[in-house]
């Protein structure tokens, strides 16, 4: 019977190191080595395969905003979109930094809160019985005006909430809070409701905003005809 590695020599008589198929231990170990280098090309092989068959992007949906994005498939282990993103699940979802972020967010409600806002707050406040203004009831966050008497919180978005401002300024993270804001509010029994406003002080968009307001109220009947 011929050697299974060099199929010169007979082989020899069965041993831990011939197992009866080789003529020595030498062609038994150059064997095994053979196949087994085999064995990891083809497994090589595969993986190189499925790499540039299409898998070399991958689409991942971000943990905050939960849009899709491409990234490379040996970077599939990314979680989020954008440092933005990532920063915001850290301080938000994890709560590192809640305290801070929560309270630098209400500080610029307050600082930037716009003429055209007080004057439908203002409104608010002579056709309601109990409205509050900027209060941060909703796990921390704020409303700029809460209407009581029905659970309906009013966000007046400006310009800043839609298009870039300053060079630091991102939308982006202006949008993920304004979403989360949103959420807390409908956990806690309230009716999101948001005005767009994005010109200067102006009491008729103002006003006609505040009917566009109490006709939607109406027609849901949060309050009588």
């Amino acid at each position: 019977m011929k050697c299974k590695n060099c199929n010169k020599k007979d082989t020899v008589k069965y041993s831990k190191y011939t197992s009866g198929e080789f003529c020595s231990k030498k062609c038994s170990k150059s064997y095994s080595t053979k196949n087994n280098r085999s064995e990891i090309n083809k497994k090589i092989s595969k993986t190189l395969i499925e790499k540039c068959s299409g898998h070399e992007n991958v689409k991942i949906n971000c943990e905050t905003c939960k849009n899709e994005f491409k990234v490379e498939w040996r970077r599939r282990e990314r979680r989020f979109c954008s440092i933005g993103c990532a920063s915001t699940y850290r301080n938000i979802v994890l709560g590192v930094g809640r305290i801070a972020g929560l309270a630098s967010a209400k500080s610029q409600s307050e600082n930037k809160r716009s003429k055209n806002e007080i004057h439908f707050a203002e409104m608010c406040i002579d056709y309601f019985d109990k409205v509050l203004t900027n209060e941060s009831i909703f796990n921390g966050w704020d409303a700029d005006v809460i209407i009581e008497d029905i659970k309906v919180a009013v966000l007046w978005n400006g310009k800043w909430h839609y298009e870039k401002i300053t060079e630091s300024h991102s939308v982006k993270q202006v949008q993920n809070r304004d979403k989360i804001k949103i959420k807390e509010i409908k956990i806690k029994g309230y009716t999101p409701y948001v005005i767009k406003d994005m010109g200067k002080e102006n009491k008729k968009f103002v006003k006609k905003e505040f009917k566009v307001f109490i006709d939607y109220l109406k027609l849901n009947n949060y309050i009588c005809v």
